[in-house]
């Protein structure tokens, strides 16, 4: 019988332990759609910054340009580290632009890591242009430029003819992603025209990786702990937006509820298993304080003051009859297993309003609500025959009891009272009921 109460007990900790998950999750979950939810929108801002920001860089290399000295240059290709001067004719002359692209390049990095696939400036008509760097198949592609019709078809494609007058709008350009012929990647072209005297000189072309708008959104990600996405399918929330001075239309940022969970399903069951593991814990401490933990009966130290501030009782005294030769024939052992048998009897024998207390020893004081005398000692026989009734742990055990029921006085004086009733059940030959 123990065994299956102590198996319903797990079942019923197990069960809402599982309950308290579920609740976690919902709340955790929830909680963080809508901490998702917010953050959705300075994504978007976020994107659109770094874009913006990477314009800016590359418009700052107008100036550097305008103002560089041209030296004249044969025919052929020119390296100066990583970069290269392919030039068409002979006695053509070439704007010294290494210093300059070196610091593009380097401040391009700083806005975006390892998204820099490649920078070109084309001289407008392209008698020659600078590669940073020279990647296979662009020689063999710029060799085969048209002077003015390869590049005069850039700028109708990409609308770069009269950018100049754009004070506040897009004065760069950037492609949709694209597969480049030459190398296979995939990347965007970001154009900055350079015009002087209404005239357009040259075109700063710089590639990037087409990952690098993922780049953005992982680190904003890792930074800000969400797991938001760009036209993910199957969100259940997305907001839209655009790439700035970019041809593709809008896209849309938000998340996916697997993702929602899969974040979420950890944390859940780790704050649950610790409210489950805190609950119990003051539950235990609770009981600790309260309840003895031999019998499960009430403490001395608990109710006694409790009792001291009452002044109406109805009260038994029970005592385990020769409970110190039962000690000293069979044990200490034993013997506490006959005081918790016989308090799991008793506390079936009350009512749940009523307050068994493990006094001391093999003694205990039950206090009852609202009972008479004659009431008093038909539930004190009932006990006492409960016991009596039944084996213990293979003896024969009795219990005596003493009552007393009286208002206008002090728990001190009924217990006096009960006790000595006590003492008259055991003087009369034990295993009786005695009432003051």
């Amino acid at each position: 019988m123990a065994k299956k109460i102590d198996c319903s007990v797990k079942q019923l900790h197990l069960l809402s332990f599982l309950k308290l998950c579920l609740l976690m999750l919902l709340v955790i979950s929830t909680s963080y759609q809508l901490y998702n939810m917010a953050h959705t929108k300075q994504l978007i801002e976020k994107i659109d910054d770094d874009y913006r920001r990477l314009y800016t860089t590359i418009r700052r290399f107008g100036p550097f340009y305008n103002n560089s000295q041209s030296v004249t240059m044969h025919n052929g290709v020119h390296n100066f580290g990583d970069i290269s001067v392919v030039v068409r004719e002979d006695e053509t002359p070439v704007k010294n632009l290494s210093d300059g692209l070196d610091m593009l390049n380097n401040k391009l990095e700083q806005c975006a890591p390892e998204s820099v696939w490649s920078i070109v400036v084309l001289e407008v008509p392209s008698r020659y242009g600078v590669f940073y760097p020279l990647r296979p198949g662009y020689l063999e592609s710029f060799s085969t430029y048209i002077p003015s019709e390869r590049v005069n078809a850039m700028v109708e494609r990409e609308r770069l003819s009269n950018t100049y007058r754009e004070f506040y709008g897009c004065i760069t350009r950037m492609t949709e992603a694209y597969i480049e012929s030459e190398t296979q990647e995939r990347i965007r072209t970001i154009y900055f025209p350079i015009h002087n005297d209404q005239a357009l000189n040259a075109i700063i072309a710089v590639d990037i990786k087409e990952s690098r708008t993922q780049d953005i959104i992982n680190q904003y990600n890792a930074d800000h702990h969400t797991v938001l996405n760009i036209n993910g399918p199957n969100n259940i929330y997305s907001e839209s937006g655009e790439l700035p001075c970019a041809n593709d239309g809008p896209y849309q940022a938000g998340f996916h509820y697997l993702d929602i969970l899969r974040t979420t399903f950890g944390p859940s069951i780790l704050l649950a298993a610790l409210f489950h593991l805190a609950f119990h814990s003051f539950r235990r401490r609770d009981r600790s304080i309260k309840r003895d933990e031999m019998t499960g009966l009430f403490r001395r130290d608990y109710y006694e003051p409790k009792f001291n501030r009452m002044n109406s009782f109805a009260m038994l005294v029970m005592d385990i009859d020769h409970f110190k030769q039962i000690n000293d024939e069979y044990g200490h052992q034993k013997g506490d297993e006959v005081i918790k048998t016989c308090a799991r009897i008793l506390a079936t024998q009350i009512r749940a309003e009523d307050i068994a207390v493990r006094w001391g020893g093999e003694e205990f004081v039950v206090m009852f609500k609202g009972i008479q005398h004659s009431a008093l000692f038909d539930k004190a026989e009932q006990i006492r025959q409960a016991i009596a009734s039944k084996e213990i742990l293979g003896l024969s055990v009795t219990v005596s009891i003493g009552g007393y029921i009286a208002k206008n006085t002090t728990f001190s004086e009924a217990y006096k009272a009960a006790d000595a009733a006590l003492y008259q059940s055991k003087h009369r030959g034990r295993n009786k009921v005695t009432l003051a």
